[in-house]
């Protein structure tokens, strides 16, 4: 049982590092998502396993909003 729908059921995907490789660079892709950089550019296969990964998303969700509550904002005006 092998083939593109079980891949992507699966989250199969050769860009995929992994919820192991995720980890390991958390910190720095919830601080660049903050800063507004182009996590697209910089980290895709990230995304590519967010998509796949509804735990990592989770926790990845998580992380961002309390960065965001203890995170001052700059001022508008």
């Amino acid at each position: 049982m092998t083939g593109p729908f079980f891949e992507h059921l699966l989250g199969a995907d050769d860009v995929d590092p992994g919820c192991d490789a995720g980890f390991e660079v958390i910190d720095q892709y919830v601080d660049a998502v903050l800063r507004g950089d182009d996590v697209a550019l910089k980290y895709p296969g990230i995304l590519v396993h967010l998509r796949h990964c509804p735990a990592c998303r989770e926790d990845i969700d998580g992380l961002l909003a309390a960065a965001r509550q203890v995170t001052p904002r700059p001022e508008q005006g």
